[in-house]
């Protein structure tokens, strides 16, 4: 048997969809009332969305800085987490009595986790838009409706809880940062104080003043060593006169009270007391202040010391020199009684002589123990002067020290200083950002479109259903025109019978009813 070989092109395609044209029909017919019957009969899912605008706080920015900076769609994820949870969603569940066909059927989480899957929420534009919206899908429209302006009145009072709640811990955060700062600032000056107070006298900005009080003192020990030379002199030389007066009283013949008064007539006076040491110390000082005062100022240090010094001894010298003239004037009136009495006898002369000689004697006496007490006492100053040198010179020495260990405190409290100053700025900001929050003038979310009654389901879409079945009946219907396109071993044009026997056609017998109908036609 011979196997029928067909040729196809688009004008046999087409003849063949005519010749098939019910088997491509009615599947496609079947096709479209099937999907009618499961439009019909599936559950209806209707969606509710409810549009949220962003409004910006009500106070420019550049004069209370907000403490949320996140973007939107990080606040609504933060925000979504949170109504979104299973406490939240079981409380709207039985508040509007959602899947009570699940009731009892299904588990709580299975039932929690449909819902969650029903809710929607989209930023418009990517997060760079102010809006936002919130949808829910259901069966029954009027739940769908009041569960989404639900959802939205959350997505509300939780944005005003998170941003309060959030400006809050930011102030609580920076007053307890604020407090640890401060206590380590108080920290630092307590010891910069301790440190100060315990080196008083070698801190950096006394420097100056110990170099000025160094070389005052310098020059105190170099008055007072002269002055010590000057009185171990004077107490030399005083006690070198008391010994040539023991020598005289010892060695000296009977005087002649006649050649005395002659000698006085002639105008050769005695040998010469020598001058108090007090009186001697007196005018060397009156001398150094007149040299501090042609240098230095009236409120000069040394000038004041040096005034303090006369004050001291000034009443003693010049009792000494009252005394002095005094007996200046006695000597005068002895010397005018002895002319007048030049026949005294020499043994009341000599005793005369010998009385005026152990007074002078005593008179040296005293002045010699005076100038010791001077000398001991300028020892001793001088004394207290080389430890205060010592002491400011250690004092300069320390100083260097005691600047780099103020330097590193210094350093570590400036740094504490700003960063208090940082954060007080900070916490001033916070709180009146928080203030902010609580009086409802920041960031809020405002509804603009509520969530209605919706009117049409959401789910399944009816022309997409449709489309759907026609193209399935359609594709079933080729399917099977082709099938049995493909089982058909008879021939239907001149080309399929030359293509079988490969022969020439001689002659076509022309079907006369067809003519007809087309000369009818």
């Amino acid at each position: 048997m011979t196997t029928t070989e067909k040729s196809f092109n688009i004008q046999n395609y087409l003849s063949i969809c005519l010749r098939r044209k019910w088997s491509i029909i009615i599947p496609l017919v079947c096709s479209l009332i099937i999907s009618f019957w499961v439009y019909k009969f599936l559950p209806k899912v209707y969606k509710a969305t409810t549009l949220i605008l962003v409004q910006k706080q009500q106070v420019p920015e550049s004069y209370v800085r907000p403490t949320i900076t996140s973007s939107i769609t990080d606040r609504l994820n933060t925000i979504s987490q949170e109504i979104l949870s299973r406490t939240r969603l079981e409380k709207i569940i039985q508040e509007f009595n959602l899947y009570a066909d699940m009731k009892g059927k299904e588990p709580l989480e299975v039932i929690v986790e449909k819902m969650r899957r029903a809710i929607g929420v989209n930023v418009q534009g990517g997060g760079t838009q102010n809006t936002f919206t919130v949808s829910y899908e259901g069966v029954e429209p009027r739940q769908v409706m009041l569960v989404t302006n639900k959802l939205a009145s959350l997505f509300i009072e939780e944005n005003l809880k998170v941003r309060e709640l959030q400006a809050e811990n930011t102030s609580v955060f920076l007053s307890k940062e604020l407090t640890a700062v401060e206590e380590e600032l108080v920290k630092k000056e307590n010891d910069l104080r301790d440190l100060k107070k315990r080196h008083m006298g070698q801190l950096p900005q006394q420097l100056e003043a110990n170099l000025r009080i160094l070389e005052r003192l310098q020059y105190q020990l170099k008055t007072v060593s002269d002055n010590i030379k000057a009185a171990e002199d004077r107490s030399m030389l005083i006690q070198n006169q008391i010994e040539d007066l023991k020598k005289q009283e010892i060695r000296q013949p009977l005087a002649d009270p006649k050649i005395e008064v002659e000698q006085y007539e002639e105008g050769r006076p005695r040998e010469k007391i020598p001058e108090s040491p007090i009186v001697a110390q007196w005018n060397l000082l009156m001398k150094e202040l007149e040299n501090a005062q042609a240098r230095y100022r009236e409120n000069h240090p040394d000038v004041i010391l040096l005034k303090r010094k006369i004050a001291k001894i000034e009443p003693q010298a010049k009792e000494i020199l009252a005394k002095k003239e005094s007996m200046d004037m006695a000597e005068a009136q002895q010397k005018a009684l002895k002319m007048r009495h030049r026949t005294s006898s020499s043994q009341s002369s000599q005793i005369t002589l010998n009385l005026s000689n152990e007074k002078t004697i005593n008179q040296y006496t005293e002045r010699y123990k005076a100038a010791l007490l001077e000398v001991r006492r300028l020892k001793e100053e001088e004394k207290n002067l080389k430890e205060q040198i010592h002491l400011y010179q250690v004092r300069i020495e320390e100083t260097p020290k005691r600047e780099q260990e103020i330097l590193l405190i210094t350093r570590d409290y400036d740094l504490l200083r700003a960063n208090y100053s940082s954060l007080m700025n900070k916490k001033i900001q916070s709180q009146l950002a928080e203030n902010l929050e609580r009086k409802q003038q920041g960031e809020q979310f405002k509804i603009l479109d509520v969530a209605r009654l919706p009117e049409r389901p959401f789910k399944p879409k009816r022309e997409q259903l449709f489309l759907i079945g026609a193209f399935i009946g359609l594709m079933g219907g080729l399917g099977l025109a082709w099938f049995r396109e493909d089982m058909d071993e008879s021939f239907h044009s001149e080309a399929d019978l030359e293509a079988h026997l490969d022969l020439p056609i001689l002659a076509v017998i022309p079907n006369l009813k067809e003519e007809n109908k087309a000369i009818k036609a």
